[in-house]
């Protein structure tokens, strides 16, 4: 027996096959949860971000580069935005954000925000102590 027609359809969460012939026919599925295109869910095509290293608390003395770092896995792109108590840091937008802390910057919390199309999430605070 010769199909007529196989015609395919995909969806994140699954897979589809319908066989256009006519009389019996054996179709063999194979299942897997989450994206069929990424057996390892929360890592890849259609996950949100997720921080697997959030930002330390660091003591700098005043003149020195105060260095926060973040570390996330989701759909890329990810997109970064540093905070400085709670308030978006311009031109802050990648993994890492290095400044030259004053005493002016004592005590402050420094978080990020990490985002792309499935969602964001933003880490906990880091504090900075200034010397």
């Amino acid at each position: 027996m010769r199909a007529k027609a196989i015609q395919w359809a995909t969806e994140p969460l699954s897979t589809r096959i319908r066989i256009l012939a006519p009389g019996a026919a054996t179709l063999l599925l194979i299942s897997c949860s989450g994206d069929p295109y990424n057996p390892m869910p929360g890592t890849g095509s259609t996950s949100a971000p997720v921080i697997t290293v959030s930002p330390s608390n660091a003591t700098v003395t005043a003149g020195q580069f105060a260095t926060f770092n973040v570390s996330a896995t989701g759909a890329t792109p990810l997109s970064y935005q540093w905070t400085r108590t709670g308030v978006d840091i311009a031109g802050a937008t990648t993994a890492t954000y290095s400044f030259t802390a004053t005493a002016a910057d004592n005590g402050a919390s420094f978080a990020v925000r990490v985002s792309n199309a499935f969602g964001s999430v933003t880490s906990q605070g880091a504090t900075l102590t200034v010397q």
